[in-house]
């Protein structure tokens, strides 16, 4: 039997129905039994692909749009590159392989902050970047928290990021709004519930005062992420700086966006923690309405589709088609679809950056 659920189902035995952020807490990040602490989710072989492992042009475009940030910024003698939840090491290592082609921007990096708290994806990432040996691994460090970075200029990368971290929801009952929790009955089973009592979280919510919301209604607070991203752009607003934030994006403001992946298919979220990736979609106007709050400047948010398109894509995947074999241009010519095609990752997932530079707009917006 699963360890994690017979860990999960003692919990809530014990002492009551758990709240969903818990649950995906113990679920991806257990240090015994989580998903990412024990599993390779990552490729074809994985449970599920990012961009960086579909082609290689992803990154090398993202290390580009980290040079222009660094130009736009004034191009400061010292700035450090940040990506949170590097996944393989993949992205940095094709972003940091571009910036290498302009030796004053490769010389201006300072540090490579990677924010990662999984132990078993640091040693991938590790082995990763080692592998190729290249020159900029002397300048990365691994840190768990926003406040072990050091205060400069900096370009900040979250690919796929926020969509992994924990959320809490409430529901609109004929009461008011109550949080939902989960529980466990006697037939081995996780299930949804509701709190009997009224809930800070409804603090969180949006303006309601022109909507019409049923009965029913559910609303996601990623507490977590509001957490993170004011300390970010806490940061930010010290510095010239840039964020590129690339994910899931949540369409409507209500509704459960709560999944679970398992080898590429989307199961039942309750049903198996530990052993799948839970996620969510990811509410890209709660970044916007943070980072007014810190005076930033918002662009995007864009689909994937036409930020890459804008950045060059079509034109890198030309030269790189240029001398490859039949079963290579093959190859490169399905990553590209899968990346900008609309019913694959092309509009799903889209680009915001923010920033304090007085510019019109970065690369790709």
């Amino acid at each position: 039997m699963n360890s994690l659920k017979k860990i999960l189902e003692k919990r809530i035995l014990n002492f009551g129905p758990m709240s969903i952020s818990d649950f995906m807490i113990e679920s991806n990040q257990n240090p015994n039994f989580g998903y990412y602490n024990t599993s390779f989710p990552f490729g074809k072989k994985g449970d599920f692909i990012t961009a960086p492992e579909v082609s290689q042009m992803f990154g090398e475009l993202i290390g580009l749009w980290i040079v222009d940030c660094w130009q736009k910024m004034g191009e400061p003698k010292k700035f450090n590159i940040i990506e949170l939840g590097p996944g393989t090491g993949i992205l940095i290592l094709d972003a940091l392989r571009a910036i290498n082609l302009n030796q004053k921007c490769k010389k201006a990096c300072n540090k490579i902050y990677l924010l990662e708290i999984s132990n078993k994806l640091k040693k991938i990432q590790k082995k990763n970047l080692l592998k190729k040996n290249f020159n900029f691994f002397n300048k990365i460090e691994w840190v768990n928290t926003i406040e072990k970075i050091e205060d400069s200029p900096f370009v900040l990368i979250a690919n796929e990021f926020f969509d992994a971290l924990p959320v809490q929801q409430i529901e609109l009952t004929q009461k008011g709004w109550r949080e939902r929790l989960i529980n466990f009955n006697n037939k081995k089973k996780f299930y949804f519930t509701l709190s009997n009592h009224r809930t800070l979280l409804e603090k969180f919510l949006p303006n309601l005062l022109e909507e019409n919301i049923k009965i029913g209604e559910i609303y996601e607070v990623p507490v977590q992420m509001i957490v993170l991203l004011n300390e970010i752009f806490k940061k930010i607003s010290k510095i010239k700086s840039f964020i590129l934030i690339i994910d899931y994006i949540k369409k409507e403001t209500y509704g459960s966006t709560i999944k679970s992946i398992k080898n590429q298919k989307i199961l039942n979220p309750l049903k198996h923690p530990g052993l799948s990736d839970m996620s969510v979609n990811v509410d890209f106007n709660i970044i916007k309405r943070i980072s007014k709050n810190f005076n930033l400047k918002q662009h995007g948010p864009k689909t994937q589709r036409n930020f890459l398109i804008k950045l060059g894509i079509l034109e890198r995947a030309k030269i790189l088609n240029k001398n490859a074999k039949l079963k290579e241009r093959k190859n490169m010519n399905s990553s590209l679809d899968f990346l900008i095609n609309e019913n694959k990752m092309g509009k799903i997932f889209q680009a915001i950056s923010l920033s304090n530079c007085n510019v019109k707009n970065p690369d790709g917006f």
